[in-house]
């Protein structure tokens, strides 16, 4: 203690220093009744404290620390009545309205109930029963006095805390009946009705303490299941809204205050069993997820907040499932959720949503490294809950099915969530995601293949791709480094580590990343998307060609920029030029058709996307001959809707060959039309095949004039 205190300009840098030499005090005060160990003496003690109290005015928070010696004291002493005297003299003297002195009244009576539980239960019994006559004084005091209202709060705040010490501080072996009555009786739910922000955090902070509790006894091998877990944790979700009646004062600050406190309780009811069921998990994040998206300010307490938001998510995916396969799916859940946040517009909001991801990811790999109880036993937290070698112990479980296999991790979607991040326009959002990346395929190199797609790795080339993509995390941590050179490095690396499956994934889902709301990551993901064609398109079968056509359609589509929607037409000509180029063709002219035949293509926002595709392929030096051979080819075979003589009607397989037609005479005419020299020559090196193929069409349309449809003659 002297140490401690001889630096006195050091301790005023520390906030925390007060609660630190108060804990020191009572630690000391224990300690020495433990050495003296004379019951006469302690008695005297005793008396001597409570001689203090009339040195201390009822509001003076100091007396706190008074509360807390009385309570250690009364660890002490055996005579219950000389206890219950002390009991009732703590309480005349604590001013409940004050958050300190009924913070230390509190803690002081959890001390007494270390060793005299069922004497401090009797006394909050009578104390809560003399609060519930109050009831009627908080209705009527809505129609006259608000002082009524705060009474009657900050007894139930103090009651609160006073119950959660007892049980903090109760012997471990007597808790569970005592904690499953207090929970059995609903008396927490009296509590609900408080207003004020600090008589809320009270009650939460009581209810974390029972949780905390539970863990306490768990780690000395008392282990058992909280009683009404998912009501608890119903009502701290209810005590951190805000209340829609609340007009008294704006509590802004104190109500963030109050949901910093919330989420650390949750994160302590979550990490005990009952094991959390998904009804409740979906509500916890329903109810919690939307904190990322606060406010920068007030800096201090809000990332507090955000940092015990990100502490809960870490335990809802360590104490969720019941084997590596299950808690790989909480997992994928839990970033699903953050995605929102991780593609936001602002900056704050992309920062949080990375690091909450990594921090998610960094516990699942400890998760995999650690072990995955089969029987779902908890292997981190504070809880340290182990299966003795039942017959559902994992120890004689194959690894296989104890870890999830890397398939369970969906990283083709989820790289293609992250990479936009490695080129953004925030220093700090770029470092985290590329670390995120590096840290899926650390994990996913450390879990089981499934056979049929093991064979498409090559392992070697695996590690030293991962090895190249730490070394820039190492780097970008130490050094600032040419950004572009760096996200060519982790496209190069990522394109090596996926697997082929993997690889068809990430194309498939790369229309958000190419429509990400920051332009420089959406450009960045495009040129990654190229590369993957280029090294990669080989690996492409037919199906997977046409969903990404797909998917990159729909992009320049939903793009209106033009620098973006050139970026992305110029990734559809590469996969047509290293795929299969007759299948790009074909979804192209299929989207045309439709658009043509469904949408007046004239009033399009940004212009038609489809007829930019059309001027790309005509414009470019391998594709332009191609795809002059696949429209003729096409016009060619294509037969023309006409009426059915008998029923005077136009069949949809042939009206839907008439769009075909339509949508091919359009790329045609965008080829004559916006080709440019490219077009140009490639068009006079097939000329008689483009006249004659013309004159055919046009003699094989006549019988339309006498039906009035002349658009496609025109």
């Amino acid at each position: 203690m002297k140490a401690y205190i001889s630096d006195p300009e050091d301790l005023k840098q520390d906030s925390t220093y007060q609660e630190i030499w108060d804990n020191m005090i009572i630690n000391f005060l224990a300690e020495s009744l433990d050495v003296v160990n004379d019951n006469v003496w302690v008695i005297s003690l005793g008396d001597a404290f409570a001689r203090q109290y009339d040195l201390y005015a009822t509001s003076d928070g100091h007396s706190a620390l008074l509360h807390r010696c009385l309570g250690m004291l009364l660890q002490k002493v055996d005579d219950r009545i000389y206890v219950r005297e002390k009991i009732d003299l703590m309480c005349r003297h604590s001013s409940m309205s004050i958050p300190v002195n009924r913070l230390g009244l509190a803690q002081g009576i959890g001390l007494v109930a270390a060793s005299h539980l069922d004497t401090v239960l009797e006394k909050l019994k009578n104390i809560l029963e003399n609060a519930g006559q109050s009831a009627l004084q908080r209705f009527l005091s809505f129609f006259s006095f608000r002082e009524k209202v705060e009474d009657v709060d900050d007894t139930y705040a103090a009651l609160a805390l006073m119950y959660g010490y007892a049980a903090r501080y109760a012997p471990s072996t007597v808790i569970e009946a005592r904690i499953n009555a207090l929970v059995g009786t609903d008396m927490l739910g009296r509590f609900l009705h408080v207003q004020h922000p600090t008589a809320k955090q009270a009650v939460i902070t009581a209810i974390d303490l029972l949780g905390r509790a539970v863990i306490s006894a768990a780690e000395i091998g008392i282990s058992f299941p909280l009683q009404r877990r998912d009501q608890l944790l119903e009502y701290v979700l209810t005590l951190m809204g805000r209340d829609q009646s609340d007009d008294l004062v704006d509590f802004s600050i104190e109500l963030l205050q109050t949901q910093t406190v919330a989420l650390s309780a949750c994160t302590t009811l979550v990490s005990i069993e009952p094991r959390l069921p998904m009804e409740t998990r979906n509500r916890v994040m329903k109810a919690t997820l939307g904190f990322f998206a606060l406010p920068t300010e007030p800096s201090n307490i809000v990332e507090s907040l955000i940092t015990n938001l990100i502490i809960l998510l870490g335990a809802i995916l360590l104490t969720s499932g019941e084997d590596g396969r299950s808690r790989a799916e909480q997992l994928l859940h839990i970033l699903r959720q953050l995605d929102p946040y991780v593609s936001a517009s602002a900056e704050h909001q992309r920062r949080r949503g990375c690091v909450a991801v990594h921090e998610v990811l960094v516990k699942f790999r400890n998760l995999c490294s650690g072990g995955f109880g089969a029987s779902g036993s908890y292997p981190t937290l504070s809880l340290k809950h182990i299966d003795q070698g039942g017959p559902r112990g994992s120890s004689s479980l194959p690894s296989a099915f104890v870890l999830p296999n890397r398939d369970s991790l969906s990283l083709g979607e989820r790289i293609m969530a992250y990479l936009p991040r490695c080129a953004d326009t925030d220093d700090e959002v770029r470092k985290v995601a590329i670390q995120i990346i590096a840290l899926f395929f650390n994990i996913s190199l450390s879990l089981p293949k499934q056979k049929t797609s093991a064979n498409d790795i090559d392992l070697e080339s695996s590690y030293g791709a991962l090895s190249s993509l730490e070394d820039i995390v190492s780097i970008i941590r130490r050094a600032s480094v040419d950004q572009i050179e760096v996200f060519h490095r982790v496209v190069s690396s990522v394109c090596i580590l996926l697997s082929k499956d993997e690889l068809v994934v990430l194309l498939h889902s790369c229309t958000l990343a190419a429509c990400d709301k920051v332009k420089q990551s959406a450009d960045g993901s495009i040129q990654a998307i190229i590369v993957f064609i280029i090294r990669r398109g080989k690996d492409l079968r037919e199906a997977d060609v046409l969903r990404t056509t797909q998917s990159l359609l729909s992009s320049a589509i939903a793009l209106t920029d033009k620098h973006s929607r050139q970026e992305v037409l110029n990734a559809i000509s590469c996969l047509a030029e290293n795929t299969n180029h007759i299948v790009v063709f074909d979804e192209v002219l299929f989207v045309a058709g439709r658009d043509i035949c469904t949408k007046d293509i004239t009033r399009i926002r940004g212009g038609w996307a489809i007829q930019d595709v059309f001027y790309v392929f005509s414009q470019h030096k391998v594709l332009a001959t191609l795809f002059l051979e696949y429209i003729l080819s096409i016009l060619h075979k294509e037969p023309v809707a006409t009426n059915d003589s008998e029923k005077g009607e136009i069949n949809s397989e042939s009206s839907a060959d008439d769009c075909i037609l339509q949508a091919t005479m359009f790329a045609l005419n965008a080829f004559l039309r916006g080709g440019g020299k490219v077009g140009k020559q490639a068009v006079e090196q097939s000329y008689p095949s483009v006249l004659s193929a013309l004159i055919l069409k046009l003699g094989g349309l006549h019988g339309l004039a006498e039906l009035g449809r002349n658009e496609l003659l025109r």
